[in-house]
């Protein structure tokens, strides 16, 4: 069987019973479980996301860092005033960002169609939305 198309569940509890041969009964490591090997990846995962222990910080620290990457962010803190004119609410969050790659991307794909998705309640934050633009390829297939 070809790795990669081993599904994921299945790779993880092959590669907890490798890690419990290594280990005898005797210690701790031998009866790790999946549910602690998916909180450990997440720490570690974390580690390389959150940029700092705030999460509107971190959203910050990533705002200036992809802006020092030359890519197109707009960002307006629940603090930050609209912009004049723009009847936002005050207390409104926005993050948008199109990277260097999707700009070209839709201009590649002949810019011709935009579809528009929306989800809610995707972060432990409630009432936040997240909305996806996609462009379609010359197939008819989203990108």
């Amino acid at each position: 069987m070809i790795p990669s198309l081993i599904a994921p569940d299945l790779i993880d509890h092959l590669q907890i019973n490798k890690l419990r041969i290594r280990f005898s009964e005797d210690e701790r490591d031998h009866y790790i479980t999946k549910g602690e090997v998916c909180r450990i990846r997440k720490d570690v995962q974390r580690a390389d996301i959150q940029l700092d222990p705030n999460d509107a910080q971190s959203a910050r620290n990533w705002v200036n860092t992809l802006q020092s990457e030359g890519e197109f962010v707009y960002y307006k803190d629940k603090r930050d005033p609209p912009p004049e004119g723009s009847d936002l609410m005050r207390d409104l969050f926005i993050l948008c960002i199109q990277t260097k790659f999707q700009k070209e991307a839709y201009h590649r794909l002949g810019n011709a169609f935009l579809g528009i998705n929306a989800t809610h309640n995707v972060t432990q934050y409630k009432r936040i939305l997240l909305f996806t633009l996609m462009a379609r390829d010359h197939w008819g297939h989203s990108m």
